[in-house]
């Protein structure tokens, strides 16, 4: 089996506020980039051959360090970014709740094919997203890659794990920032099979 490790981003000032950030270019900040470091070590274990990101600083960042770490080649993949929330960028959900009260409700009844003002659906992602997966997946074919890293923001993976695994999408799906999630992937089938969810070990309890 070959392994996919899905990364999320270090953290930001707007994660740290409760801001949505979307496709906004927030850079990490001093936790953020001190987060892609306890990761970089905690992955020292686990070579890869090449890292790939999404375009945003935030996860391009997170994923430099990593790429520099074991000294592999960086690849900015399109489809990658977060999901775009429109108008709502920059506020946190209650703002929202607040001012777009019935977009909201809207949304909050169906994310998968609803969508913020001037902003993306889950469904519009998921298809995005699948892209680059596939993408990926042709690279590490191309070269006989055992392992890849992918390095990208919290609903972009869930749509990511939501394609990649089918039916064994865990019930609660949530993944903190420079958590490891774990896929190995088997080349010949295409078959995904989940192994580590939301992996935070190497951060220890200090930054948890």
């Amino acid at each position: 089996m070959s392994k996919i490790y899905l990364i999320r981003h270090g953290q930001t000032d707007w994660n740290r506020a409760g801001k949505i950030q979307g496709m906004r270019d927030i850079p990490l900040n001093e936790a953020g980039r001190e987060q892609a470091r306890r990761l970089a070590e905690g992955m020292a274990g686990r070579p890869v051959a090449r890292v790939f990101s999404s375009s945003l600083q935030r996860a391009r960042e997170t994923a430099q360090i990593l790429a520099d770490s074991q000294g592999i080649p960086l690849y900015l993949v399109k489809g990658l970014e977060e999901i775009s929330y429109g108008d709502w960028e920059g506020m946190s959900m209650e703002e929202i709740r607040q001012r777009f009260p019935n977009e909201f409700a809207a949304w909050w009844e169906d994310p998968v094919k609803g969508a913020p003002p001037k902003g993306e659906s889950q469904m519009d992602v998921l298809i995005r997203s699948a892209r680059a997966m596939e993408a990926v997946k042709a690279n590490m074919a191309e070269d006989s890659a055992e392992a890849v890293a992918v390095v990208s923001h919290g609903a972009t993976i869930c749509c990511i794990l939501s394609w990649l695994l089918k039916d064994q999408v865990p019930e609660e799906l949530s993944v903190a920032n420079v958590s490891v999630t774990t896929i190995g992937y088997d080349p010949v089938t295409g078959i995904c099979e989940l192994e580590a969810l939301n992996d935070v070990r190497h951060l220890g309890q200090r930054m948890m």
